[in-house]
């Protein structure tokens, strides 16, 4: 029984990576609540898809015509000092691209002629503390985000906001060894605090519950509900001049709800992982999916 115990730690470690991407930007290990003992650390790397194939508007309706598609490659390392201190560092390649048949409402030459933009995005470095690493675990962590370069943030097309912002999260972890060893569930809270333009607020809450099980010694499959809330921020119809038009990936106020699966399988030198999510509902936002692949190598340096 404690072999299993040990392996689903592991499993569900490794297994939190397949849906994070898409939760408010945060790195890959900034969701785990288990973490890994010192001296052991790998290198991830994850690619995503992101198709957003409609707007939802302030109450809820569809605004159609307007698609978009963004690809990304995430590159990763993590590796724990101590048993209960870990350091996390990545950055991604965006790649983005206006799709609709509606003339777009930037009017810029590259999303008039549905090119690709491409670009590093932001710096994003995590430090996690674990308080508790059992059949329980805590782990609270602080998140940096910082722009690599002044890229353009206006339009369809964009790799990112290119705002910095400091998030501090709390992730919790149970495995249910009453019901099952080889079933957990695990959450977090974050509150990003968010660079200010126009003197407008427009800070950040994101929340996800995940429930994880382990079919077999290798395999692993998870089911995930995220949900973000904008503290500030305005209104589609609160843009009221070009100054405030040409900010509007910046400060409007993004209300969303997620769902999605995924699963990781490991191997004996890597472990790999795959998930989908789906945009549920919202307001000001996007609808739309997102696919998500990857791997990660472990590796010890104690």
């Amino acid at each position: 029984m404690g072999c299993r115990r040990g392996f689903a730690n592991r499993v569900l470690r490794r297994g939190s990576f397949t849906l994070v991407a898409v939760l408010a930007a945060a790195t890959i290990a900034s969701a785990q609540a288990w973490v890994p003992p010192a001296g052991v650390g790998s290198v991830n790397v994850l690619y995503q898809t992101i198709d957003n194939t409609s707007h939802i508007l302030a109450d809820g309706s569809r605004l159609d015509g307007y698609d978009s598609i963004s690809r990304g490659v995430l590159f990763e390392i993590d590796y724990a000092l101590t048993d209960r201190f870990s350091l996390s560092a990545g950055l991604p390649y965006i790649s983005a691209k206006y799709l609709g048949p509606l003339p777009s409402f930037s009017a810029l030459p590259i999303d008039e002629c549905h090119c690709w933009n491409r670009g590093w995005q932001d710096f994003g470095v995590t430090a996690r503390y674990n308080l508790a690493n059992g059949a329980f675990a805590l782990t609270p962590s602080v998140s940096f985000g910082v722009p690599s370069h002044d890229y353009s943030f206006f339009g369809e097309a964009v790799v990112g906001r290119n705002l910095r912002e400091v998030r501090l999260a709390l992730a919790a972890g149970h495995r249910l060894d009453a019901i099952s060893p080889r079933l957990a569930v695990q959450g977090q809270y974050s509150y990003a605090f968010v660079e200010k333009v126009f003197d407008v607020p427009n800070n950040r809450s994101n929340a996800a519950v995940e429930s994880a099980f382990v079919i077999s010694r290798k395999l692993s499959a998870r089911a995930v509900f995220s949900w973000q809330r904008t503290h500030g921020g305005l209104l589609a119809e609160e843009f009221t001049t070009p100054e405030l038009f040409e900010q509007f990936d910046r400060l409007v106020r993004d209300h969303n709800f997620h769902i999605g699966a995924g699963a990781s399988y490991s191997f004996s030198r890597m472990d790999v992982f795959v998930s989908y999510v789906h945009y549920v509902t919202g307001s000001d936002t996007h609808a739309g999916r997102a696919i998500t692949a990857g791997l990660s190598v472990p590796f010890q340096l104690k």
